[in-house]
């Protein structure tokens, strides 16, 4: 049996690597020009448990992330978040992640300059992709082409996938500047939200290389040259520890900020990471996910091929539904629900957020939640507390916030009632339904 991952994404690595161990013969094609050129340059936050969970060394340049000052939109006033360290994600560097992926995959045939451009299709099943004009024929394709994946977007229709709409992609540039060493920065981790009144984050972050400042500005739209001009220079008048000089980085990347899709199988395909909005909707980190959804999927088709003989059973879309079944068990259903409370606030008046912010309104414990892309759930005797907190004054704000964490859990507990057994009447009800919170 062969297999096509299209994408040398982490996802799409991990997942060439664990389908070789289960004897398939793997083929990945990737639009760069070589494994130096694969990633971006730079680190990501990433939950170091998922190493230990899928046997895999984590590479030795991560570090320790430093507890989060959120700055408020209005006041800019500080809040400190103090993070349990033994909890702590690890800052990993995305260049080595992918090299140690790249050395797990022993026998798996990697063809580089590759640019695929659409899916083969025949009798109902997706048979092979093309790229550079090439049919590359397989049993099983494995979509790992990000956020605009031609792949997907080839079969949306036929298959009816999802897409995304454009406020559900998050536009980020990243960029590590030479530090200037004539100051001293006043926090180590400095998170804006909501920076200038935007939908979006900003961040500068006094980086482990000592060197190094690392520097984020997104939004949830377009960021234009004249935009992103006039927030750097805005970032860096606040912050002069930020120099002139771009050391790594230094460009703008498109992140899906929203909830798993709700059909990323179909039959002989299946989606993984970016391409199926793996990331955490509130943070637009995505490797762990990525990660674990490879080792889902792996687990998925093993236990097929130990019930089935026939190919196409093995690969069809009633087996792979499986995969998504335990991608939504895993983590899908509490990204629907943090994707419901990154849309609440985004809602929220930039007033209402700094209150929120810089009040004892929210814990410690639960402002780390948030900064880690959890959902909160609070009791009625938690509500009557912050009441008390906030007073009479502010009741119809919390009632926003109340309700939107209400949707938020609903959401969730929805997203967890997918249908267990693929069938198309029920499958449709849940996806139309899970939708609805998102209208």
């Amino acid at each position: 049996m062969k297999a096509i991952v299209a994408g040398a994404g982490i996802g799409g690595l991990v997942a060439a690597a664990k389908l070789k161990k289960l004897g398939l013969e793997v083929t990945v094609l990737e639009r760069a020009k070589s494994l130096e050129e694969m990633r971006y340059d730079w680190h990501d936050d990433v939950n170091p448990d998922v190493f230990e969970q899928l046997g895999i060394t984590m590479p030795s340049e991560s570090f320790k992330k430093k507890s989060w000052t959120f700055i408020a939109p209005v006041s800019s006033k500080a809040r400190l978040f103090r993070q349990d360290e033994k909890k702590a994600d690890y800052s990993v560097e995305r260049r080595p992640l992918n090299k140690t992926l790249f050395d797990l995959c022993e026998g798996v045939e990697f063809k580089f300059d590759e640019f695929v451009t659409g899916a083969v299709v025949e009798d109902g099943f997706v048979s092979g992709i093309v790229s550079n004009g090439i049919e590359y024929r397989a049993d099983f394709v494995i979509d790992s082409l990000g956020i605009d994946s031609p792949l997907r977007e080839s079969l949306v229709k036929k298959f009816d996938l999802d897409s995304y709409n454009p406020d559900e992609a998050f536009m980020a540039y990243r960029a590590f500047y030479e530090k200037n060493d004539k100051f001293t920065a006043e926090y180590s981790n400095k998170v804006y939200l909501k920076y200038l009144g935007d939908k979006g984050i900003a961040w500068v972050i006094q980086d482990n290389d000592p060197r190094l400042v690392n520097v984020l500005i997104g939004r949830l739209e377009e960021l234009k040259e004249e935009t992103l001009k006039d927030y750097l220079n805005r970032i860096k008048k606040e912050n002069p520890t930020v120099g002139e000089k771009i050391i790594r980085g230094g460009i703008v990347c498109k992140i899906p900020v929203r909830y798993p899709s709700t059909m990323m199988v179909a039959n002989g395909y299946a989606e993984i990471g970016d391409c199926a909005f793996m990331t955490i909707p509130m943070l637009g980190s995505g490797i762990a996910s990525s990660m674990r959804a490879a080792d889902l999927l792996a687990k998925t088709v093993e236990n097929s091929m130990a019930n089935f003989k026939e190919t196409k059973e093995i690969f069809g879309k009633k087996s792979l539904w499986n995969y998504q079944c335990a991608v939504y068990e895993k983590f899908g259903a509490e990204h629907c629900a943090v994707d419901v409370l990154k849309r609440g606030v985004m809602k929220l008046d930039n007033e209402i957020v700094d209150y929120i912010l810089t009040s004892e309104l929210l814990t410690n414990d639960e402002v780390g939640r948030l900064a880690s892309g959890k959902p909160i759930k609070l009791s009625v005797k938690d509500m009557i507390k912050k009441v008390a907190i906030a007073g009479a004054g502010r009741i119809p704000s919390l009632l926003k916030v109340n309700n939107m964490l209400t949707k938020s859990n609903a959401a969730q507990k929805y997203a967890k009632k997918i249908p267990k057994k693929y069938d198309s009447k029920k499958v449709e009800a849940w996806r139309k339904k899970l939708k609805a919170f998102y209208v």
